[in-house]
């Protein structure tokens, strides 16, 4: 190769470096922005199935205590029915 075919070469590269170069940053701005907002989207739906599963306890600890009140008020009347 001579010196011709090597300037057109680089010339060439150098073109399609200053051509792609900004679209390329513009991409990795744009899926850094996406990872950020898929990390963000990972915590809030940890936060959320946490805030559940503390919501379904207390659920079952109110569904526990009313069956408690349930025959608690039953046995009452049993025995106001009784006297």
């Amino acid at each position: 190769m001579n010196i011709q075919v090597w300037g057109i070469v680089t010339a060439a590269l150098t073109t399609a470096l200053v051509a792609l170069g900004p679209w390329m940053f513009m991409v990795h701005a744009k899926l850094a922005v996406i990872a950020t907002q898929i990390k963000e989207l990972g915590e809030k739906m940890e936060k959320t199935s946490e805030t559940n599963h503390e919501l379904w306890s207390r659920y079952a600890h109110h569904e526990t205590r009313l069956g408690t009140h349930d025959v608690q008020i039953a046995h009452i009347e049993k025995r106001l029915q009784d006297s």
